[in-house]
């Protein structure tokens, strides 16, 4: 999953959300059953690399957007299965779909653990600019966390673009990503630090020339937990990011910065 409110999308979101608690998501009877969803301002729009509305350094800029998802998931150990909604919405450029509304992508996710180790399968359709781009995920996920005194979190994520919006073509991409996370002593902020690498194994995935190493990206993650809020009414939090991708111009020639720093600020709940 890629991607918080002024429009419908956002009910959508809630409505996730509220389904989740409606079903007893937040008790005992259904501790089998999450739910989640989220809200956040974002500097800029990454998808694979490429710099959607074309933010570049503009930090917080007239090219920024807001995201928001939900999302509702069950529990069958050691399978789980996720189904949800995101949304890109902005001014950024007339909508294909109604007001504000650029994008919604809609997913269902298989997930297996055993030991240390999760896989997933993810399927997606990313619906915008008045046609589909339809995904389909492929992830496998090592908890280090009894090995290492610092935690990586290391990760594969296999992502196929199996039928393509307009003029794009068919193709995949690997990321390789790694998620280190830091103790603050007795702070309840959290602070982690994604980096990745994003091979494409196609030279036009994102309409350029050249595949291999198209992009790379670092940087921290804070968290902070709403602890004021009673947890009758979820597990509340909020977080700010900071994150600088390295884009090569040849993989993706639509980017107007071939490095850019991005932000954005969000809030969530999870039932």
């Amino acid at each position: 999953m890629k991607k918080f409110a002024k429009s419908s999308v956002c009910a959508a979101a809630l409505a996730v959300a509220g389904l989740a608690a409606s079903t007893g998501a937040a008790s005992a009877a259904g501790e089998n059953v999450s739910g989640s969803m989220g809200l956040s301002y974002n500097t800029n729009f990454v998808s694979y690399g490429a710099d959607v509305w074309g933010g570049g350094n503009s930090f917080y800029g007239p090219q920024g957007t807001t995201f928001a998802w939900g999302d509702i998931g069950f529990d069958f150990s050691p399978v789980t299965f996720n189904v949800g909604v995101w949304a890109d919405i902005n001014d950024n450029a007339p909508s294909s779909i109604g007001g504000e509304i650029q994008e919604i992508d809609v997913y269902g996710s298989l997930g297996y653990s055993a030991g240390d180790w999760s896989f997933g399968f993810t399927y997606q359709e990313w619906n915008y600019a008045g046609d589909q781009e339809r995904i389909v995920d492929l992830s496998v996920a090592f908890d280090d966390s009894a090995y290492m005194p610092i935690s990586l979190s290391p990760s594969l994520t296999w992502h196929f673009r199996v039928d393509g919006n307009g003029g794009q073509d068919e193709g995949s991409a690997i990321v390789l990503a790694i998620g280190p996370s830091f103790p603050l002593g007795s702070s309840p902020v959290s602070l982690s630090f994604p980096m990745g690498v994003g091979f494409f194994l196609d030279d036009n995935f994102q309409g350029g020339t050249d595949g291999g190493i198209a992009y790379g990206y670092f940087g921290p993650s804070f968290g902070v937990p709403l602890s004021f809020i009673d947890t009758a009414y979820g597990e509340w939090g909020v977080n700010w990011d900071l994150i600088y991708y390295t884009t090569d111009g040849d993989a993706i020639p639509g980017n107007v910065a071939g490095g850019f720093l991005t932000s954005s600020v969000g809030i969530s709940v999870a039932f």
